[in-house]
């Protein structure tokens, strides 16, 4: 009988213990007008969505899963005053076809619909550091649509986003790295203004991207159409070697 008892009590820990390592991993869910209950109903836009959800420690998926989808309603929302009132992204989802319904019935004759589709991967995850890539294009009437990415990093150790201020040490020294990257590839001189071909730096002073993400092997920095030039310069790509950043980095790579 203690056999069975040692026996029972070790599986247990086992199990337990088997448990509590379970490893971060990811799913993919599509949203679009096959799986949208409210697109059988009735007319819907364009829409493709690929989520990212985060499976494993509970405090950690919870936490990364809170952020993908704080994005993507971001991103959804067409009018600012809406976004208090939006809380989840099935909301933000009936929203935009909603928007979508209202404008058709606007202007029945039009030929221009609504669009959305978001795409979201990992693209770094590390010991310490995860970083997930947004692919989003939207159209919502108008001259053009409007494609840009989003990058998410999440400390893995507190499950908490990180913005460049709390992912970079040494934010001074840092900066000056990234201008002289960004004077190099776009060929401006040194002793010129860093506005002078064209780009619009608020005060003339250089600034991060909003956006900043990893691969497996470099940073990347991107400066989206109208952070800082004319939406028809596009994307402004930066990319640096880890080996080259990573003493400015506050996770470990």
């Amino acid at each position: 009988m203690k056999k069975y008892f040692c026996f029972y009590v070790i599986l247990s820990v086992v199990i337990s213990c088997q448990k509590k390592e379970s490893p971060l991993a990811f799913k993919n869910t599509i949203y679009n007008a096959t799986t949208l209950e409210t697109c059988k109903n009735g007319i819907c836009p364009e829409i493709e969505i690929n989520k990212l959800t985060a499976q494993g420690p509970d405090e950690l998926s919870d936490s990364i899963n809170n952020a993908i989808e704080r994005i993507l309603i971001s991103n959804l929302i067409i009018n600012p005053d809406e976004s208090p009132e939006i809380k989840t992204l099935d909301k933000a989802i009936a929203n935009f076809i909603s928007s979508y319904r209202s404008y058709q019935d606007e202007f029945p004759e039009t030929s221009a619909g609504y669009v959305f589709t978001s795409n979201s991967t990992t693209s770094y995850n590390g010991e310490e550091l995860l970083s997930i890539i947004f692919d989003t294009y939207s159209f919502w009437g108008g001259a053009h649509g409007y494609g840009s990415t989003t990058y998410l990093n999440i400390d893995k150790q507190n499950g908490k986003s990180l913005s460049p201020e709390n992912l970079i040490n040494d934010l001074p020294a840092f900066l000056k790295l990234v201008e002289q990257k960004f004077r190099n590839q776009k060929e401006i001189p040194e002793n010129e203004s860093i506005n002078s071909t064209g780009y619009f730096f608020e005060n003339d002073s250089f600034i991060l991207p909003a956006n900043i993400g990893f691969t497996e092997n470099e940073m990347i920095l991107i400066y989206n159409p109208y952070e800082v030039a004319s939406y028809a310069e596009g994307q402004i790509i930066i990319k640096i070697a880890l080996s080259e950043v990573a003493p400015f980095i506050k996770p470990n790579l």
